[in-house]
């Protein structure tokens, strides 16, 4: 197998893992397309498979949500193989099977195009002229066009059966695909026999491939089946459109007390820990085994027992919420008793002014985050909260690993004032606007995934009060911090209730073990995050597309009637975990006819 081009490891997770179509340049520029394979053929390249493999990480409250035993790192590198070594690659499969010449426009099949030994670009065998170094290849480009289901499944685009052809045409001779003028409509597919064609104006359109009876096949072409049995209607999309790939990823932090050193002491005892038959064996066996060689003789067995018993606890369950125990910990700050490599924060005084807004200030000095792939989605993302979504997998069964990357990076951690938000969010007009937003949600969320599925999270004035600040304070540390708004990233914590989480970690990373430089946290001390944050409730007070975005106008599609839009909330998708979506900037400031309705108001009336 011949390398066709890099990628880096981190992308695997963000938009180039198992089933995502991907573009590379072959020599002399030629264009090829492939389609990532899944998991299987990881191992099928790999000298050692599964979690035997040395570029493998654990995280035991995340592998229990997940339910595996292990995380898989996108192979990197040289492995060494008997005496020698070789490279550590990541398989891929062609896709699309269709492609075009730029030069005499014949549209085929892979198979029907030159190809040379060793190579794996294709060229016209027709246009190409010359042999050896004097040869001049036309290389032929794969076609723009692919089918898709809400099911991730994914086929070729029907390009024989587009033109309307003649009664008695074959179907057996080439086409060809013309270009006669701009957009969609100047494209048009041509029959060679019947000389019959057609343009491609309303080839992407719902419901166009189903009224020419072509069915989803249920193919999935990064697995290498045969289809199955689909009652989806496909649909026409661009290959490299960006609905084509919806990467699902679970994440977690390293924080106490179920990370760093606690658990790591625990090492040489866990194998023996995790198969106890009797969890009532549990306080013989700390007493007999493990608090005698304990390093820290101070704590009693009973206390100790404690601790490892809320530790199998919460791996034991895979429905519990990891981000309770990390918002717990940002908020109290780490055991002074204990030292974690992985977590350091600082707990800052909250500015001046802003005691009846927020609640807690931290300086996230340094974390550890691991972000695991569990699937993707086609032509629409799956929400965050939803862990019953029909996400397309990755392998063609399931395996005790999944792919991962680890991240260590800095930040700011914020918690809002919770007296003041319970009264807040009780206020009759904000609830009002708060349940257009979640009516909203929920419409387009039946849409892509009918109603049998509730909807799976509350659009609530907290969530739209914590992810809407979040988003503000990333754009402008962006302009402070030497970070763009691309590399800062934002992990909510929200739940319902009076004792219930409302606050938002800002934070950047990197994949290394040194992690970032900084300046983040930096910025999250007192006398740098009050003008920061009041600047940034400054800057949404006004958008540029006003009177449009505050009225509600430009999210009149998603009918939620909220205020945002690019120019004032949105950051780039990879930085959010809603895609940006569930955002209102009018809960912050408010509007210019009801200025009550902001959380802020009455912080930006004073004089600070």
């Amino acid at each position: 197998m011949k390398p066709i081009g890099n990628i880096r490891r981190s992308q695997v997770l963000s938009g180039n893992g198992p089933g995502a179509i991907i573009d590379f340049r072959g020599e002399g520029g030629a264009p090829l397309s492939v389609v990532a394979a899944g998991l299987e053929a990881w191992d099928l390249l790999s000298g050692k498979p599964g979690l035997l493999n040395e570029q493998r990480i654990f995280h035991e409250p995340l592998q229990a949500r997940l339910g595996v035993k292990g995380f898989r790192l996108p192979p990197v590198g040289k492995e060494r193989v008997g005496n020698g070594e070789r490279d550590r690659l990541l398989p891929a499969y062609r896709f699309p099977g269709w492609h075009v010449c730029p030069k005499c426009e014949l549209l085929q099949r892979t198979r029907y195009w030159g190809a040379e030994t060793g190579r794996q670009e294709l060229f016209c065998s027709n246009c190409s002229t010359g042999r050896g170094k004097r040869a001049k290849k036309v290389h032929v480009v794969p076609v723009r066009f692919v089918v898709t289901c809400r099911d991730g499944h994914l086929q070729d685009f029907p390009w024989m059966s587009w033109p309307r052809h003649s009664e008695g045409c074959s179907r057996k001779k080439a086409l060809k695909l013309r270009g006669d003028g701009s957009g969609l409509k100047g494209l048009k597919v041509h029959c060679t026999e019947c000389l019959t064609e057609r343009d491609l104006d309303g080839a992407l359109s719902p419901g166009v491939l189903a009224k020419m009876k072509i069915r989803c096949e249920g193919r999935q072409p990064w697995l290498k089946n045969d289809g199955c049995d689909c009652t989806n209607e496909p649909v026409g999309i661009q290959r490299g459109a960006s609905n084509a790939y919806f990467p699902v990823i679970a994440s977690a932090l390293d924080v106490p007390p179920f990370g760093g050193s606690f658990r790591e002491k625990l090492d040489e005892f866990w194998g023996d820990l995790t198969e106890l038959d009797d969890p009532e064996q549990l306080p013989r066996f700390v007493r007999q085994r493990i608090h005698p060689l304990w390093h820290d003789q101070s704590i009693s067995a009973d206390q100790l027992t404690t601790k490892v018993q809320a530790l199998l606890k919460m791996l034991a369950s895979d429905s519990g919420d990891l981000r309770i125990n990390e918002h717990m910990m940002l908020c109290s700050g780490s055991p002074e008793d204990e030292e974690f490599r992985e977590f350091k924060i600082t707990p800052q005084a909250v500015p001046h002014g802003m005691q009846e807004f927020l609640g807690n200030l931290v300086s996230v000095d340094r974390l550890r985050e691991v972000r695991a792939l569990r699937g993707f989605t086609r032509l629409s993302p799956a929400e965050a909260e939803d862990r019953s979504a029909k996400i397309a997998p990755l392998s063609q069964q399931k395996l005790n690993w999944l792919p991962a990357i680890e991240v260590r990076g800095e930040g700011i951690f914020i918690n809002f004032a919770m007296e003041r938000v319970s009264g807040w969010e009780n206020k009759p007009e904000v609830q009002e606007r708060a349940a257009a937003a979640h009516a909203a949600a929920k419409r387009t969320w039946e849409e892509h995934n009918g109603s049998e599925r509730p909807f799976p999270m509350e659009i609530s004035p907290r969530f739209l009060l914590v992810h809407t600040t979040a988003h503000a304070l990333a754009e402008r540390l962006s302009l402070d911090s030497g970070y763009s708004t691309a590399s800062i990233r934002e992990r909510l914590y929200v739940s319902a209730g009076p004792g219930g989480m409302c606050g938002f970690l800002l934070y950047t990373s990197a994949p290394d073990s040194d992690g970032t430089l900084g300046g983040l946290s930096r910025k999250g001390r007192t006398s740098e995050l009050g003008p920061l944050l009041l600047a940034a409730l400054r800057d949404l007070e006004w958008c540029s597309s006003d009177p449009l975005c505050s009225s509600g106008i430009l999210s009149l599609s998603e009918g939620s009637g909220s205020a945002a839009c690019h120019c004032c909330t949105f950051v780039p998708e990879t930085s959010c975990e809603h895609f940006n979506r569930h955002l209102d900037r009018a809960l912050l400031v408010g509007t210019p006819g009801n200025p009550s309705l902001g959380f802020f108001r009455p912080l930006l009336e004073k004089d600070i």
